[in-house]
Protein backbone atom coordinates (compact mmCIF):
# COMPACT_ATOMS: atom_id res chain seq x y z
CA UNK A 1 0.00 0.00 0.00
CA UNK A 2 1.20 3.72 -0.55
CA UNK A 3 2.93 4.97 2.59
CA UNK A 4 1.25 8.69 2.30
CA UNK A 5 -2.20 7.15 1.59
CA UNK A 6 -1.91 4.97 4.38
CA UNK A 7 -0.90 7.34 6.76
CA UNK A 8 -3.57 9.87 5.88
CA UNK A 9 -6.18 7.02 6.49
CA UNK A 10 -4.69 6.39 10.03
CA UNK A 11 -4.54 9.84 10.63
CA UNK A 12 -7.86 10.22 9.76
CA UNK A 13 -9.38 7.68 11.71
CA UNK A 14 -7.34 8.97 15.18
CA UNK A 15 -8.97 12.45 14.69
CA UNK A 16 -12.13 10.81 14.23
CA UNK A 17 -11.71 8.78 17.17
CA UNK A 18 -10.51 11.81 19.30
CA UNK A 19 -13.52 14.13 18.26
CA UNK A 20 -16.75 11.41 17.90
CA UNK A 21 -15.07 8.12 19.57
CA UNK A 22 -17.64 6.32 17.45
CA UNK A 23 -17.06 2.69 16.79
CA UNK A 24 -17.37 3.90 12.89
CA UNK A 25 -15.23 3.04 10.20
CA UNK A 26 -15.10 4.32 6.40
CA UNK A 27 -17.56 2.87 4.52
CA UNK A 28 -21.02 3.14 2.87
CA UNK A 29 -23.30 4.70 5.45
CA UNK A 30 -27.10 3.50 4.76
CA UNK A 31 -28.78 6.44 6.41
CA UNK A 32 -29.02 8.05 10.10
CA UNK A 33 -31.05 6.23 12.57
CA UNK A 34 -34.06 7.88 14.22
CA UNK A 35 -32.57 6.05 17.60
CA UNK A 36 -29.87 8.17 18.84
CA UNK A 37 -29.10 10.06 15.34
CA UNK A 38 -26.28 7.09 15.06
CA UNK A 39 -25.68 5.99 11.23
CA UNK A 40 -26.14 2.47 10.36
CA UNK A 41 -22.86 0.96 8.38
CA UNK A 42 -23.55 -1.46 5.64
CA UNK A 43 -20.52 -3.54 5.65
CA UNK A 44 -21.22 -4.15 9.48
CA UNK A 45 -21.95 -8.07 9.87
CA UNK A 46 -24.88 -6.93 12.42
CA UNK A 47 -28.54 -6.97 10.50
CA UNK A 48 -29.72 -3.17 10.34
CA UNK A 49 -32.45 -4.77 12.87
CA UNK A 50 -29.67 -5.76 14.92
CA UNK A 51 -27.93 -2.63 14.89
CA UNK A 52 -31.18 -0.42 15.33
CA UNK A 53 -32.21 -2.46 18.43
CA UNK A 54 -28.64 -2.23 20.01
CA UNK A 55 -28.87 1.41 19.65
CA UNK A 56 -32.52 1.45 21.72
CA UNK A 57 -30.80 -0.91 24.17
CA UNK A 58 -27.61 1.48 24.77
CA UNK A 59 -30.06 4.52 24.90
CA UNK A 60 -32.30 2.84 27.78
CA UNK A 61 -30.08 0.91 29.67
CA UNK A 62 -27.94 4.81 29.98
CA UNK A 63 -31.05 6.23 30.58
CA UNK A 64 -31.90 3.54 33.43
CA UNK A 65 -28.55 3.05 35.23
CA UNK A 66 -28.50 7.19 35.28
CA UNK A 67 -31.97 7.52 37.21
CA UNK A 68 -31.27 4.05 39.11
CA UNK A 69 -27.55 5.55 40.52
CA UNK A 70 -28.81 9.02 40.75
CA UNK A 71 -25.51 10.29 39.07
CA UNK A 72 -23.57 8.90 40.81
CA UNK A 73 -20.10 6.87 39.03
CA UNK A 74 -19.42 7.17 35.08
CA UNK A 75 -21.13 3.76 33.08
CA UNK A 76 -20.82 3.38 29.64
CA UNK A 77 -22.81 1.38 28.12
CA UNK A 78 -22.04 -0.40 24.84
CA UNK A 79 -24.53 -3.36 22.96
CA UNK A 80 -23.81 -5.65 20.06
CA UNK A 81 -25.97 -8.08 18.77
CA UNK A 82 -27.88 -7.55 21.95
CA UNK A 83 -24.94 -8.47 24.39
CA UNK A 84 -24.47 -5.60 26.87
CA UNK A 85 -21.06 -4.36 28.24
CA UNK A 86 -21.06 -1.69 30.68
CA UNK A 87 -17.54 -0.20 31.27
CA UNK A 88 -16.44 2.84 33.87
CA UNK A 89 -16.73 3.09 37.46
CA UNK A 90 -19.08 3.44 40.35
CA UNK A 91 -18.74 4.08 44.01
CA UNK A 92 -19.41 1.04 45.88
CA UNK A 93 -19.70 -2.98 44.99
CA UNK A 94 -23.64 -2.71 45.14
CA UNK A 95 -23.82 0.58 42.74
CA UNK A 96 -21.88 -1.89 40.13
CA UNK A 97 -24.41 -4.83 40.78
CA UNK A 98 -27.37 -2.61 40.75
CA UNK A 99 -25.97 -1.10 37.50
CA UNK A 100 -25.86 -4.48 35.63
CA UNK A 101 -29.49 -5.88 36.78
CA UNK A 102 -30.88 -2.64 35.41
CA UNK A 103 -29.03 -3.18 32.00
CA UNK A 104 -30.44 -7.03 31.99
CA UNK A 105 -33.99 -5.93 32.84
CA UNK A 106 -34.12 -3.49 29.40
CA UNK A 107 -36.06 -5.35 26.96
CA UNK A 108 -34.19 -7.89 24.49
CA UNK A 109 -30.57 -7.74 26.09
CA UNK A 110 -29.28 -11.45 25.89
CA UNK A 111 -26.64 -10.96 27.99
CA UNK A 112 -24.93 -8.51 30.25
CA UNK A 113 -20.68 -8.16 30.97
CA UNK A 114 -20.57 -6.00 33.32
CA UNK A 115 -17.35 -4.61 33.56
CA UNK A 116 -17.75 -2.04 35.91
CA UNK A 117 -14.73 -1.48 38.39
CA UNK A 118 -15.12 0.10 41.91
CA UNK A 119 -13.39 3.22 42.89
CA UNK A 120 -13.34 7.12 40.93
CA UNK A 121 -14.20 7.79 38.19
CA UNK A 122 -11.85 8.59 35.39
CA UNK A 123 -9.68 11.88 34.57
CA UNK A 124 -10.50 13.85 31.79
CA UNK A 125 -6.45 12.93 30.68
CA UNK A 126 -7.19 8.94 30.83
CA UNK A 127 -10.60 9.67 29.36
CA UNK A 128 -8.79 10.63 26.34
CA UNK A 129 -5.96 7.96 26.56
CA UNK A 130 -8.87 5.71 26.02
CA UNK A 131 -10.62 7.47 23.13
CA UNK A 132 -6.83 7.38 21.67
CA UNK A 133 -6.27 3.76 22.23
CA UNK A 134 -9.68 2.92 20.44
CA UNK A 135 -8.90 4.66 17.52
CA UNK A 136 -5.01 3.27 17.10
CA UNK A 137 -6.81 0.09 17.85
CA UNK A 138 -9.14 0.53 14.67
CA UNK A 139 -6.00 1.65 12.14
CA UNK A 140 -4.15 -1.17 13.53
CA UNK A 141 -7.46 -3.73 12.70
CA UNK A 142 -7.48 -1.97 9.17
CA UNK A 143 -3.61 -2.28 8.18
CA UNK A 144 -3.95 -6.07 9.19
CA UNK A 145 -4.93 -7.97 6.19
CA UNK A 146 -6.03 -10.88 7.84
CA UNK A 147 -8.81 -9.20 9.18
CA UNK A 148 -12.38 -7.60 8.52
CA UNK A 149 -11.92 -4.41 10.85
CA UNK A 150 -15.77 -3.54 10.28
CA UNK A 151 -16.41 -6.86 12.38
CA UNK A 152 -15.53 -5.58 15.39
CA UNK A 153 -16.72 -3.53 17.76
CA UNK A 154 -14.07 -1.63 20.10
CA UNK A 155 -14.54 -0.42 23.54
CA UNK A 156 -11.01 1.53 25.63
CA UNK A 157 -12.05 1.98 29.31
CA UNK A 158 -8.74 2.70 31.33
CA UNK A 159 -6.51 1.16 29.24
CA UNK A 160 -8.25 -2.49 28.91
CA UNK A 161 -9.15 -3.10 25.58
CA UNK A 162 -13.01 -5.02 25.16
CA UNK A 163 -13.32 -6.51 21.67
CA UNK A 164 -17.11 -8.08 20.68
CA UNK A 165 -18.01 -9.13 17.29
CA UNK A 166 -19.49 -11.67 14.95
CA UNK A 167 -15.94 -13.14 13.84
CA UNK A 168 -14.30 -16.87 13.46
CA UNK A 169 -11.84 -18.23 16.10
CA UNK A 170 -9.08 -17.61 13.76
CA UNK A 171 -10.55 -13.82 13.38
CA UNK A 172 -10.91 -13.64 17.27
CA UNK A 173 -7.15 -14.79 17.96
CA UNK A 174 -5.75 -12.29 15.15
CA UNK A 175 -7.54 -9.56 16.79
CA UNK A 176 -6.48 -10.26 20.50
CA UNK A 177 -3.03 -11.05 19.24
CA UNK A 178 -2.65 -7.69 17.52
CA UNK A 179 -3.98 -5.38 20.24
CA UNK A 180 -2.35 -7.14 22.91
CA UNK A 181 0.81 -5.91 21.20
CA UNK A 182 -0.09 -2.56 21.06
CA UNK A 183 1.77 -0.19 22.88
CA UNK A 184 -0.69 1.51 25.59
CA UNK A 185 -3.01 -1.26 26.19
CA UNK A 186 -3.27 -2.74 29.49
CA UNK A 187 -4.93 -6.04 28.88
CA UNK A 188 -7.46 -7.21 26.50
CA UNK A 189 -10.70 -8.44 26.80
CA UNK A 190 -12.56 -10.53 24.61
CA UNK A 191 -16.27 -11.04 23.94
CA UNK A 192 -16.64 -12.44 20.66
CA UNK A 193 -20.27 -14.33 19.44
CA UNK A 194 -18.27 -16.82 17.08
CA UNK A 195 -19.03 -18.05 13.79
CA UNK A 196 -17.73 -21.35 11.69
CA UNK A 197 -15.69 -20.54 9.32
CA UNK A 198 -18.58 -22.09 6.84
CA UNK A 199 -20.55 -19.30 7.93
CA UNK A 200 -18.45 -16.61 7.33
CA UNK A 201 -18.17 -18.00 3.69
CA UNK A 202 -22.03 -18.38 3.41
CA UNK A 203 -23.13 -15.26 5.52
CA UNK A 204 -20.32 -12.95 4.96
CA UNK A 205 -18.71 -14.13 1.45
CA UNK A 206 -17.25 -10.48 1.10
CA UNK A 207 -16.47 -9.73 4.49
CA UNK A 208 -12.68 -11.15 4.89
CA UNK A 209 -10.87 -8.26 5.31
CA UNK A 210 -10.68 -4.85 4.77
CA UNK A 211 -10.63 -3.58 1.02
CA UNK A 212 -7.79 -0.97 0.54
CA UNK A 213 -8.39 2.27 -1.22
CA UNK A 214 -8.48 2.27 -4.97
CA UNK A 215 -5.00 4.10 -5.62
CA UNK A 216 -5.19 7.44 -7.18
CA UNK A 217 -4.24 7.72 -10.80
CA UNK A 218 -1.95 11.36 -11.76
CA UNK A 219 -4.04 13.66 -13.89
CA UNK A 220 -2.69 13.59 -17.17
CA UNK A 221 -0.59 16.39 -18.42
CA UNK A 222 -2.59 18.63 -20.85
CA UNK A 223 -1.48 18.52 -24.96
CA UNK A 224 0.85 21.74 -25.54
Amino acid sequence: MNRPILNARRAGLLLAGVIAATQLQGCFVLGAAAVGGTALVASDRRTTGSQLEDQTIELKAKARINQALAGQGSVSVNSYNQQVLLTGQVPTESLRQLAAQVAADVPNVKSVANELAVGADESLTDQANDTYLTSKVRAAMIDDKALYSQAFMITTSAGVVYLQGLVTPAEGAEAAALVSGLSGVKKVVTLYQTISPAQLENNFGGQVSTPSPAPTRPQSAPAP
